[in-house]
């Protein structure tokens, strides 16, 4: 028995099925799924929404000067980058202190004093000129906004690191 045809395909397949198991591939794997996480990550503040679509809670500050929830200044969502990509994942980490509050929500209560003794932003806010009134609270509670997924459901980053991960694959076969 003869097969017969044209067999140039199978072979670029079978090459790159080969540099698959090379030394190092597995790692290549998890730094595509890292882009895609990082991808959704930035959605999140794109869109202003959790891993799973729905609408993070508006802020006070975002309200009352017409701006986006999280997004004043953009240094919370600089600051996260990829870091430890081996073969088995990767981390995204951040060096901002106040992003675990955002993310899992938080109670904020005076630590020397009865109150909280704050000025809200008003029209322009005060960082661009504007004034807002002065506010006594006994605590400020600041709603969870998640833009990291918890648990097994990867909710929108799933998708984006399958997308990665089918994108670098292409590229390999």
């Amino acid at each position: 028995m003869s097969v017969r045809g044209d067999f140039d395909e199978l072979k670029r397949l079978l090459r790159g099925f080969e540099r698959l198991t090379r030394p190092g591939a597995l790692r290549e794997v998890s730094r595509a799924a890292a882009e895609g996480a990082m991808s959704a990550l930035m959605d999140r503040f794109r869109t202003a929404t959790d891993p799973y679509g729905r609408a993070w809670p508006p802020s006070l500050r975002a309200q009352l000067e017409g701006g986006q929830t999280l997004s004043d200044t953009g240094r919370l969502r600089r600051s996260f980058s990829v870091q430890n990509v081996t073969e088995r994942g990767f981390v995204i980490g951040t060096n901002v202190r106040y992003a675990a509050a955002h993310q899992f929500g938080a109670v904020i209560r005076p630590r020397r004093a009865r109150y909280l003794r704050f000025r809200l932003a008003g029209g322009r806010g005060a960082r661009k000129g504007g004034r807002g009134r002065w506010v006594t609270a006994s605590r400020v509670v600041l709603p969870a906004r998640p833009f990291f997924p918890e648990g097994h459901d990867l909710g929108e980053y799933a998708e984006r690191m399958r997308e990665a991960i089918a994108a670098w694959l292409e590229a390999e076969l």
